[in-house]
């Protein structure tokens, strides 16, 4: 299939679920093809039944579906408890996760990112993580990250603005994976449970086992990140989780 006709094919569905506010049914002159797909996922919550078959045409196709149903069986229904609907994919009732299974997936992740950064060349993500940071688990609500580039450490910048693009570095990948890499990231706004939902599109140029498999796993369990040193990671657990 090729991009033109799989954009077709979003936009049918779209129209089909009731082409919500969200996402254009179709693009505006404005808008590239892969921007108008922004918020697609979205519309096929709780459980993204309506989307069995998009897949099918692409070879990654029975992956890309498993990954998705993925992210739709963790976020579950997107009804707000006070009202209204969430507008991306949040987890608000996660499963408990131990400090020591955090820690673990923790330093899996990481040393996928390092595994990736050397698989694609980048050579300065590469070596930075070579040293792992050490992994700290905390408990309760995160502290916001300056917001400001210069404000931040340069660990906290090689995992938002390198570690995040080093998937588009991956050389022969399906035309697809450009034009959908806007939907899945504005599933949560998050680049790593993008290239999770994505990685069946890299893993056989690659040659790599998923390295956002641990992320997806914290993830899952409401567990987010945070950098304030040099060499050191918090991992923040939601409150009143006891070891599992």
């Amino acid at each position: 299939m090729t991009t033109i006709a799989f954009v077709e094919r979003c936009r049918e569905l779209a129209a089909g679920s009731g082409c919500g506010e969200q996402t254009p049914c179709s693009p505006g002159p404005e808008l590239s093809e892969s921007e108008s797909l922004i918020g697609f996922f979205q519309l096929f919550r709780p459980d993204g039944g309506d989307l069995n078959g998009l897949f099918d045409a692409l070879r990654q196709g029975d992956q890309l579906s498993d990954r998705l149903q993925n992210a739709y069986r963790a976020a579950g229904d997107d009804r707000r408890p006070q009202g209204g609907r969430d507008a991306f994919f949040i987890v608000r009732s996660p499963a408990p996760l131990s400090p020591e299974r955090a820690e673990h997936h923790g330093a899996t992740w990481i040393q996928g990112l390092q595994q990736l950064a050397e698989a694609v060349g980048d050579a300065d993500v590469a070596r930075r993580l070579a040293s792992p940071p050490k992994i700290r688990v905390l408990e309760g609500i995160p502290p916001k990250h300056p917001k400001q580039p210069h404000e931040r450490s340069k660990l906290l910048n090689v995992f938002l603005d390198h570690a995040p693009a080093l998937t588009e570095k991956v050389a022969g990948v399906d035309p697809h994976a450009e034009l959908l890499r806007p939907a899945y990231y504005f599933i949560a706004c998050d680049a790593m449970l993008r290239d999770y939902l994505m990685w069946p599109f890299y893993a056989e140029q690659t040659g790599l086992t998923d390295p956002f498999e641990s992320y997806f796993t914290l993830w899952t369990h409401g567990v987010k990140f945070r950098i304030f040193q040099e060499n050191q990671i918090d991992l923040y657990l939601p409150r009143h989780q006891e070891g599992s």
